[in-house]
């Protein structure tokens, strides 16, 4: 793993800003080789901060006086949580990967980013929004959405396409949070009118919620978009005929 790691390692390394080992040379090394020199540590390290977009503090203690890091130290619980990691991505790459027929050569690797996409925690766009919205509702899920917008939108990190926050409002629908998940299809119906799909999520929800005039009226949006929805035409069937 090693080895797999530092292909993808060099080229963070030549652009990132150096970190400073307190230490002449590593210690407490419980994953990596022993004998891993100090520049290969702090290769490694680089490529942590790049693909969680995290720096030194964030698994490791700083010195008693504050200056500088004990990088020997497991005080921090993120220290032994990169550990874990480290190890499920060695088990994924060299046991469960190399399981898979006619596998590319060479092989794809999965290494940290493959997952944080720059971010602490490597939630998708619908997780964060879904932990928002049973935070604070669909407003706090908005506003979470809106912030992660304007501070990631151009970086790789989340997925804004339309499926993204559909998925959401289902999670919040299937949780029997129908009036969050339509104010959350809502947005997304803004975002996208010439889908049909957030439409027919609020008709469900609307149908969910024993209001038959606004299913009605959601379904009627959908089919005016895409008149080829025939599970559509059958709620509206059913619904008229009540």
């Amino acid at each position: 793993m090693i080895n797999l790691l530092k292909t993808f390692v060099l080229a963070f390394s030549l652009a990132a800003p150096s970190l400073a080992f307190a230490q002449d040379g590593p210690e407490n090394l419980q994953y990596f080789p022993t004998d891993m020199t100090r520049e290969e540590i702090v290769a490694e390290m680089r490529h942590f901060s790049f693909a969680l977009g995290v720096r030194c503090q964030h698994c490791h203690e700083r010195n008693p006086d504050g200056r500088g890091f004990d990088f020997s130290s497991d005080a921090n619980p993120n220290k032994e949580k990169a550990r874990v990691m480290l190890f499920m991505t060695d088990q994924i790459n060299r046991t469960l990967a190399s399981n898979l027929a006619e596998r590319s050569n060479p092989p794809v690797v999965v290494i940290c980013k493959t997952c944080h996409r720059g971010s602490e925690k490597p939630r998708l766009l619908w997780q964060e929004m879904l932990l928002a919205a049973h935070e604070g509702g669909a407003e706090a899920a908005i506003d979470r959405f809106d912030y992660l917008r304007e501070n990631y939108d151009n970086t790789g990190t989340y997925d804004f396409r339309e499926q993204e926050v559909n998925v959401a409002a289902e999670e919040l629908a299937a949780e029997g949070m129908h009036e969050e998940a339509i104010i959350i299809f809502q947005m997304n119906a803004g975002r996208f009118p010439s889908s049909e799909a957030p439409w027919v999520g609020i008709g469900e929800s609307y149908e969910a919620l024993g209001d038959a005039a606004g299913a009605i009226e959601a379904y009627e949006k959908a089919l005016s978009l895409n008149a080829n929805r025939r599970d559509v035409i059958g709620r509206l069937e059913e619904l008229r005929g009540q």
